[in-house]
């Protein structure tokens, strides 16, 4: 059965100045690390050609095989477009430790999301999934990775099998980018408008053959908080919409559980990396309980439970990353960034500050 009402094309909404998610940042092993003070809360989403394809019922779930591309947002007053940079590979990289619940191991467990109906509570708008990060590499604002952070805290029964073994998130470009003033990425969330989850954030400066990070800059914070308004497609800011989660923990993916919520989306210009022309290969995503100790290199190895700690509870890690996320976004018009530039308004958005 195909879900009878389309999306309307949904416009990009000029708001005024978003208020800003504050940073942290963890220094470099041999200097103090310099980060900037604002993030920008998405205030509208241009989305592009809804794709519909043949219904498919599988395990007692029935996929209507639609996704939804996301072509440009706005964000501090700005409209930044995508699809000027190829978007980035997306790496899953896995604790491999075995700790288990009522369903055994988790070790490879997926976990995931999708858009679903009101009234159809065993149907959902994407396809049958394969894994957590082949959903990641694709543009569709209907799914994510549910939970992609958690892996201990959850209550005894189904909800054990919302939690898994994820300790980075690596999203690494095809070849480097500068870092602009009019260059920044986008994330999305299904949470709740205004309070959604946090989570850290290293820029990759150099890659092995295999797209592997070898080189991070500074660790920077993002607090839970961010997310206002709600941009779920086609919808108002009061539209609520279920959102089944299904997990493959006993074989065939089947949905274990569903939550009603929105989605929100974080603006992070590219100069919150580096206050320099600085070359950057992507960056990596990590849970709020993630450290480097001091040191970026400790990043790279994310089976170390001193620095990747392997009972990050829901409170922490909760972080539902929505597929599309991670893209380069541009401003088309680099004139108006100078404007903003010479007014001092985009200058003081990226204004720096030392951290202790």
């Amino acid at each position: 059965m195909k879900f009878p009402n389309k999306f309307p094309q949904v416009t990009l909404t000029k708001t005024a100045l978003v208020t800003g998610i504050l940073l942290s940042s963890l220094p470099f092993a041999t200097a103090a690390a310099t980060a900037a003070t604002l993030a920008y809360d998405v205030t509208g989403v241009e989305y592009g050609p809804l794709t519909d394809g043949t219904d498919t019922t599988v395990n007692g779930v029935t996929y209507l095989n639609q996704s939804l591309p996301i072509k440009a947002v706005t964000a501090n007053s700005l409209v930044w477009e995508l699809g000027s940079f190829p978007q980035p590979v997306v790496t899953l990289r896995r604790g491999g430790y075995a700790p288990a619940d009522n369903f055994g191991n988790y070790s490879d467990r997926q976990l995931v999301l999708s858009e679903g109906i009101l009234g159809q509570p065993t149907t959902v708008r994407t396809s049958l999934p394969t894994t957590t990060q082949a959903l990641l590499n694709q543009n569709n604002i209907l799914q994510g990775a549910e939970n992609l952070f958690v892996n201990a805290g959850l209550p005894a029964g189904p909800l054990q099998e919302l939690q898994t073994d994820v300790e980075r998130a690596d999203f690494v470009f095809q070849s480097g980018i500068t870092i602009s003033p009019i260059l920044a990425t986008v994330f999305f969330d299904r949470g709740l408008v205004g309070a959604h989850d946090g989570f850290k954030i290293a820029p990759i400066l150099s890659v092995d053959a295999a797209g592997n990070p070898t080189h991070y800059g500074s660790l920077l914070s993002i607090a839970t908080g961010w997310g206002t308004p709600n941009l779920r497609p086609g919808g108002g800011a009061d539209n609520l919409l279920p959102y089944p989660e299904l997990t493959n923990s006993t074989g065939d993916f089947r949905i274990v559980n569903t939550v009603t919520q929105k989605v929100g989306g974080i603006l992070l210009p590219f100069s919150l990396f580096s206050d320099t022309p600085t070359t950057i290969y992507g960056y990596s995503l990590f849970a709020p309980d993630v450290t480097d100790g001091g040191n970026p290199a400790n990043l790279l190895d994310w089976k170390n439970s001193t620095y990747f700690p392997q009972a990050t509870p829901n409170a922490i890690g909760g972080l539902d990353l929505l597929a599309g996320s991670g893209q380069v976004a541009a401003v088309p018009e680099p004139t108006t960034v100078l404007g903003f530039l010479v007014g001092g308004s985009l200058l003081a958005a990226l204004k720096r500050k030392k951290v202790a």
